[in-house]
């Protein structure tokens, strides 16, 4: 799959685009600057000739030899001579001197001498005696001329010399110049065709293979992904700075577009960069249990990702999970009492007992209201009140009875901070005691409270056969149970957990006639 992911993207992918589309602004480019070159090179070309030819004719029209002969007529030809020994010293295509009247007294031609120069181009050299450059066609062809009048000794105008180039061995000279610039210019091509290669590959690596539509359809699912889960998910770079987040994150944590950092609870274990499990954060004044991960690249930790839920959102589900299971088990329990309860029914009812029978139906099963009095006249926090007497209900209902130690109390109302977590830690301390009671012969719990000094303390002994030694170490671990399936293995997890986050401790140890399990927590507001 991967083979053939890398083979489309080599042929039909992200690759092939940016090579044809470089390939077609280069070469558009080279067009544009090939057509501007030739008309910059071929302007700047012939200024400079035309600017040669007419310092040589300058220099030709100053002589005095030139001058003098000019004057006579040149009577013996000697001025052809002279002419055609400089014409070999440079490389002029011609140098044509002409009396006032244009007529050739040189030419490379000899049969042209005496004949009218052609051109129409000496008026401004011999009636207005100025040295200038033009482009005219003559006798041999179309050329680029110096043309500079010849002044006698008295100060007249007496000739004018023509030195020229054919525009034709200019035009070679230019397409000479233009190719070696050409040779350049694909040189750079084929050398940014080779870089853009190498550049696509390197963003094919950057993208991981994918092509555009298909990271721009990842974003999208990503979008969707993250909103769907009742997760608040975050992300951060290594700074710490919020590099993503989802709607339950920003609504959970009151974020707005302009929030740049996580709040301050969570963010300094982000920045520590390390994988965190289970984490119990105060957010905000508000439990989480948190996730945390390092983001990788290259062996190199990038950023980090953290997964928040509210521990009582994950409390309520473990508790509703564990309790199914359970009630489930209880229920098992209960049909085959109430089957057997019906099976006593019917037989007396078919020996004739029928009062017996009836007094069976009428039996009342529930606890008597008064045993409940002490919970409610020795513990005046009604958090913990409930809870006590909620449990009394649940032991009942497992054939357990719970009692109260009369020497308890709780006086005060507890702190909202401290009173929050008092279910995770009561619940699950006096489940595990109504659990252990349960198989015993007693079925006995007794529960104790007080808020006396400068701590809270709680302690539940049951009539149970005690904790396993070999054990006694892994009751904290997260999963670990002693009493098979039906139980999660979170529950002592959470209490170790959230006395932590509280300051407060907790202990086991040998109570009258099982085990006795004691819960510290300083009053003062930990968070």
């Amino acid at each position: 799959m991967q083979k053939l992911k890398h083979s489309l993207f080599l042929h039909e992918g992200l690759l092939l685009k940016l090579v044809g589309f470089s390939s077609l602004l280069v070469l558009a480019t080279l067009l544009t600057f090939s057509l501007l070159l030739g008309h910059i090179l071929k302007e700047l070309m012939e200024e400079q000739i035309g600017q040669r030819a007419l310092a040589i004719s300058k220099t030709i029209s100053l002589m005095p030899e030139i001058i003098t002969l000019v004057e006579e007529k040149d009577p013996h030809a000697r001025l052809a001579t002279l002419i055609l020994e400089l014409q070999k010293s440079i490389d002029a295509r011609f140098i044509v001197i002409g009396d006032h009247n244009t007529t050739r007294l040189t030419h490379p031609t000899p049969e042209l001498i005496g004949e009218k120069m052609v051109g129409d181009d000496n008026e401004k050299a011999l009636q207005q005696g100025l040295y200038y450059t033009s482009k005219a066609t003559g006798s041999l062809g179309p050329s680029i001329r110096g043309k500079s009048p010849i002044f006698g000794k008295n100060g007249n105008i007496i000739g004018v010399v023509s030195v020229g180039y054919l525009q034709e061995s200019v035009r070679v000279i230019i397409a000479q110049r233009h190719q070696q610039f050409l040779i350049y210019l694909y040189g750079a091509m084929f050398l940014t065709l080779c870089v853009t290669f190498l550049l696509s590959r390197k963003i094919k690596h950057s993208l991981l293979g994918y092509e555009p539509k298909e990271i721009s359809r990842l974003f999208l699912e990503k979008e969707a992904i993250l909103n769907a889960v009742k997760e608040a998910i975050i992300a951060t770079n290594k700074k710490g700075e919020i590099t993503l987040c989802n709607n339950v994150a920003k609504n959970d944590f009151h974020w707005d577009e302009n929030t740049k950092y996580p709040p301050q609870g969570l963010q300094k274990f982000l920045l520590t960069c390390k994988e965190m499990k289970d984490v119990i954060i105060d957010i905000n004044g508000v439990d989480y249990i948190c996730n945390l991960s390092p983001m990788n690249h290259k062996n190199k930790t990038i950023g980090m990702v953290a997964s928040c839920r509210k521990k009582e959102e994950i409390d309520a589900l473990v508790w509703e999970l564990t309790r199914v299971k359970q009630y489930s088990e209880r229920l098992r329990e209960k049909k085959h009492e109430f089957s057997n309860l019906l099976h006593l029914i019917s037989g007396h009812i078919q020996i004739g007992e029928y009062d017996k029978a009836i007094a069976l139906i009428a039996e009342d099963h529930l606890p008597d209201e008064k045993i409940i009095e002490p919970f409610q006249n020795l513990i005046h926090d009604p958090v913990v009140a409930s809870i006590f007497i909620g449990k009394y209900y649940f032991a009942f209902d497992k054939g357990v009875k719970i009692n109260l130690d009369e020497n308890s109390s709780i006086e005060a109302m507890i702190s909202p901070a401290i009173s929050k977590h008092l279910l995770t830690l009561l619940g699950n301390i006096i489940n595990n005691a109504i659990d252990a009671a349960a198989l015993s012969e007693a079925k006995k719990v007794t529960l104790f409270a007080t808020d006396i000094g400068n701590d809270l303390i709680f302690e539940v002994e049951d009539s149970g056969l005690g904790i396993d030694e070999r054990v006694c170490e892994k009751i904290f671990e997260k999963g670990f149970s002693t009493k098979g399936e039906l139980h999660s293995g979170y529950g002592l997890y959470f209490v170790k957990s959230t006395l932590e986050l509280l300051g407060g401790f907790i202990s086991f140890g040998k109570g009258n006639y099982g085990t006795i399990v004691s819960i510290h927590i300083p009053k003062g507001n930990p968070l």
